[in-house]
């Protein structure tokens, strides 16, 4: 996944309840500051706080999109149009207007 400002990555074990024998890593292309927390603490606030849970909802329904978004690109397009679908994935999805 490309991940942008704010967004989450390894939250299988949250939504399932079991321990996830995935293990994830990341590459970052910019600076960064990751924050983790204990699937409990996040249960917590969910639960204290219903706009959590619609955060959070709203964060992997974005992750979903862009998934099918990939597969289709990857899938559904001749060879020599998938890295020009690809680059206009990440033009729309992390590009910045410039003169």
């Amino acid at each position: 996944a490309l991940l942008r400002e704010n967004s989450l990555f390894g939250v299988l074990s949250l939504l399932t309840g079991h321990r996830s024998d995935r293990f994830y890593h990341a590459v970052a292309f910019t600076r960064v500051e990751m924050v983790t927390a204990p699937a409990a603490s996040v249960r917590a606030a969910i639960e204290a706080d219903t706009s959590v849970g619609l955060r959070l909802l709203q964060g992997l329904s974005s992750r979903i999109l862009q998934t099918e978004t990939m597969i289709e690109t990857l899938t559904h397009r001749d060879m020599s149009s998938r890295p020009v679908s690809f680059l206009l994935v990440l033009c729309r999805d992390f590009g910045v207007p410039d003169e």
